[in-house]
């Protein structure tokens, strides 16, 4: 399954203490890129955060993968995760042409 996670800081979490883990965080997130785990991973342009789309077998599984980056396990990050599917909002275009067939 593929899975959106999006990061939030912890309250109380400085800028030092997130610079602090930022080679270990990164390396870790390369371990993850290269096993294709994950597909995606982007800063946003919006908050101070990273965007991820990921791969899975459940949601319990996409959380436990992002509870081995250094900054989730250390308390200075934390991840909204939201399950996706295929958008199949194509078939609305051509129900009337596909309702003739078999």
């Amino acid at each position: 399954m593929k899975f959106l996670a999006m990061s939030r800081r912890c309250p109380g979490v400085t800028d030092e203490q997130v610079a602090a883990q930022g080679v270990a965080e990164a390396l870790r997130a390369f371990e993850l890129m290269s096993a294709n785990v994950f597909e995606q991973m982007y800063f946003s342009t919006d908050w101070r955060g990273v965007v991820l789309i990921l791969q899975a077998d459940s949601r319990a599984a996409a959380e436990a993968i992002l509870g081995t980056l250094p900054m989730v396990a250390n308390g200075a990050i934390r991840f909204d995760v939201y399950g996706l599917t295929n958008y199949d909002h194509f078939s609305r275009l051509f129900k009337d042409e596909f309702k003739a067939r078999p």
